[in-house]
């Protein structure tokens, strides 16, 4: 799963700046997320990514 750092991170994800995107595990993904040190990436389907592109 991919999150962003909402702070400096250091420990199990490695070394961390606030608005780094990184991947982690689902369940560490969702531990941090549950005690607000990241949130979740929202990734855009690979068909609403086409149509932006084409609107360029």
């Amino acid at each position: 799963m991919k999150v962003i750092a909402l702070g400096n991170l250091s420990g199990a994800t490695g070394d961390r700046e606030k608005d780094e995107e990184f991947s982690v595990d689902p369940k560490l993904g969702a531990d941090l997320i549950e005690r607000g040190l990241v949130k979740a990436v929202v990734e855009t389907a690979p068909f609403a990514r086409k149509l932006a592109k084409a609107k360029e």
